[in-house]
Order: structure tokens, then sequence, then C-alpha cells
């Protein structure tokens, strides 16, 4: 355990079954906490045992339907000036543990309470799949506390206002918990629904636990339950929102996409829910964003350009901590979208923009360098003396030393019906031999 002069860090969990994660979550900042403290709710695995194998303190608590309380009572066994509160699936990386103490320190000398970071959930294949911000680092003070059963909260007891510090950029935790190995045997969503609605009777006017019960009915692919929870949460928002309301947005960005996806809505129909979201929100980039797919869809491109553009334009302006999850997890399909918009659209110059954005990043999607193409020679034969420079251009994307390189911009080409520049792009870059090889 780290003793070293400083703030000192208490990582703490809670814990049920997870002899698949416990060693992890036990080893990634070891050498950075002071302190380990793993509280079981009722194990039935070699959890437990492999905490203590571990030099963690094992503490038991009977498991209540109640997640806050279970997290309050593990802050209450912690010792140090700060407290590590993750999950047995969660992580962070090496780079990012090695950042910590020195943030922390930082924060301390401010007297600030916490500190907010990047979230993000990874998929079957270790890709990510979303991104959010998360409050897992503060201060180890008597006010501190979770609130809720579920979904719970990190609040001042007091009723003061928590002051954060912004990590987003600098650090992140790793969330691995929808990964098939891990949801195997984990049951969640009766139990979930379950406790949403025992805080409901307790509170019938929180509209965020509505939003967290229409995402319950989304999950089990209940779509118009789903919808009229949402809509029951939006009636019962406050006239003002937190600018950085990470629930609200992700309410209205989940009802926009439903309807989205509903062919024989018209946008009038989505429109009222729209204009809502922005005006409550003005910041999210999300609505923007699920806007623009809404009109890709339907075939109306310049609505769709507009709403892509303007997401985006927030999105740098405002970042994504607290908002923008889903834009800032999908941001290639956002370019994706908008280079296929301004294709068909006939706006070439910026379909270019972003088709070479777009590819800087991943320069093997065949319909994105397809668009470009197109746009840059927009009929056969026309503009043959502009081969070379078009193929100069692409050397800035791709590698023309490397074979993989070099048969992917020809195959493109051949896909996009521009045989003239196939063949001469072909003649550039491979011998006569490789030619006949690949029969090209």
């Amino acid at each position: 355990m780290a003793s070293k002069a400083g703030v000192r860090i208490s990582q703490c969990m809670i814990v049920k079954n997870e002899e698949r994660n416990i060693r992890k979550a036990l080893s990634w900042g070891k050498d950075i906490m002071w302190e380990q403290i793993v509280v079981d709710t009722g194990s039935t695995d070699r959890t437990v045992d492999i905490a203590r194998e571990m030099g963690a303190h094992v503490c038991e608590f009977p498991w209540n339907d109640d997640f806050a309380a279970a997290k309050n009572y593990a802050i209450e066994q912690c010792k140090g000036d700060w407290i590590a509160l993750l999950d047995a699936d969660e992580y962070m990386a090496l780079e990012d543990v090695r950042r910590l103490p020195g943030i922390i320190r930082e924060l301390h000398g401010r007297n600030m309470d916490g500190l907010s970071t990047g979230w993000q959930q990874l998929d079957d294949d270790g890709k990510i799949s979303a991104s959010g911000t998360q409050v897992r680092f503060f201060r180890n003070a008597p006010d501190i506390r979770y609130q809720r059963r579920i979904h719970e909260q990190l609040v001042s007891t007091e009723g003061r206002e928590l002051h954060l510090g912004d990590g987003v950029a600098d650090l992140s935790i790793f969330h691995t918990g929808y990964q098939k190995e891990n949801r195997e045997g984990k049951k969640k969503s009766g139990r979930n629904r379950k406790l949403i609605q025992e805080e409901l009777k307790a509170h019938p006017a929180d509209y965020e636990m509505m939003g967290y019960l229409g995402d319950e009915y989304l999950s089990e692919d209940e779509k118009g339950e789903a919808v009229t929870w949402y809509l029951r949460s939006i009636q019962h928002m406050p006239a003002k929102l937190r600018e950085n309301d990470q629930r609200s947005a992700v309410t209205f960005t989940r009802v926009l996409t439903l309807y989205s996806e509903q062919e024989n809505l018209s946008w009038e129909q989505a429109k009222e829910i729209y204009q809502k979201a922005v005006s409550l929100l003005p910041k999210e980039a999300d609505f923007d964003y699920v806007a623009g797919h809404f009109f890709a869809v339907r075939g109306h491109m310049e609505q769709a350009i507009s709403h892509l553009e303007t997401a985006l334009q927030k999105l740098n302006a405002y970042g994504c901590n607290n908002r923008a999850l889903l834009l800032a997890a999908n941001l290639l399909d956002a370019y994706e979208l908008l280079t296929r918009c301004c294709y068909e659209a006939g706006q070439k110059e910026k379909c270019a923009s972003y088709g070479v954005g777009y590819l800087k990043s991943n320069p093997y999607n065949m319909a994105v360098l397809s668009w470009l193409l197109l746009t840059l020679l927009p009929e056969e034969r026309q503009g043959a003396g502009e081969y070379p420079a078009i193929l100069e251009f692409l050397s800035k994307i791709y590698d023309f030393s490397l074979a993989k390189d070099k048969l992917f911009v020809v195959k493109a080409a051949q896909m996009s019906q521009r045989e003239a520049y196939a063949s001469f792009t072909a003649n550039q870059l491979f011998t006569q031999e490789e030619k006949m090889l690949l029969k090209l």
C-alpha cells in the first residue's frame, strides 16, 4: 500500500460475486492507495477470499436493496483524506493512475470536494461504446454521502453545492460491466426496475427516476413504455435545469432517438420535444446529433447537415463534461454521416472537408473514400488532367509504401465506377507484374 507523505487515498467498493473482477479491481491502483476496503453484500463465490489474499480489509453489509446505504457504509470504513469508490468492474489505465495523486493533491489544497473524470463503457471487443462523466474520487468529509437506493447520487447532506475539479480531459474510468463475460449470470433489469419503482413510490415527482425507468423499459425493448416514462419525466422537469444535467439530457436524447426510428413520424411531432430540450439545455450537442439522423434517414440532407454541424459546434464550444455523451462516443459516425449528406446535397467543398477529416482518423472506410472520389471526380472522364494532383492529395492520407493502402485506393476508385482514375492510380502505384498478380 502507498504510504507516501501527502494526501492519503482510501479505495473502497461494494461487491457481490465479483470473483471474475476483484483481482483487477484491487490491482490497478494498489501502488497509490493508502488502504483498500471491500464491502461484501452477500457473495457466494471466492470474491471475499481473493480480496483478503490481496491484502484488502473486508467488511460485510447485509444487502437491503439500497445502493446508497451500502456505499455510505463503505465510506464510513475509510480513514484516508480522499476516497476512490469505483465498482469492481471498473479500472483506470496505468498512465492515468500515475497522474491521479498529483491531481488529487492539487484539489485537496484548494479545498475542493471531488473530481469529475471521464467514464468509458467498453463493449465485447474492448472498444468504447458509450462515454460519460462520473465523480468517483471525493474528499472524506462527514457530509459527503450518497442518496437514493439506485442510480445513487453523491451530495452534501448539509445541502451545500459540491465543488468539483474537472479531470475529464486527463483521466478516464473504464467500465466492463456490459461485456458478455460480466453480463453472464447478472440479471439486473428486474432488480433495477423494482428499486426505481420503490423510489418513485417515495418520491412520485422525481423526474430523474422516471427517466431511469424509461431506460429500464428500453433495455428490455419495450419502446412504447420507455417513451411513456421519458415523456412523464419531461413533463415533471423544473422550468430551469442545471446546465450540465446529464440525466435530463439522456432523457431528451433517447425519446428523440426513439422518435427518429418511427418512419411515419414527422418532424412536427418531434419538434416540440426538441425545442424544449434545446431551451432547457442549450449547450447539449446530442439533441442536434439525433436531429441530424432524423432528417438524414428521411432524405432531408440540408436539414441534416445544419443539425449535425450545430452538434459539432456545440461539442467544440462546450466539451463533453456531463454532456454530449452520444456524440462523443460516435464522433466518427457524425463525420461519416456529414460526408454522405454533403455528397448527396451536392455540397462539394464540405463533402471533401468532412471526408478528409474522417479518413485521417479512419482511412479504411470504403464508403467515405468513395464519396470523396466522386466529389473530386463528378464524371468518369472529366478532369483527367487532375489525376496526378488527386493522387498527391490522397498520399497525405494513405501511405503508398504499403500495399494495403495502394490497393485500397484503387479498389475504392473501381467501386466508385471511376475506372479511368483507377487505371491511372494502379499504373502509378504498381508494377506491371504486381498488377497482373492482383488482377488490376
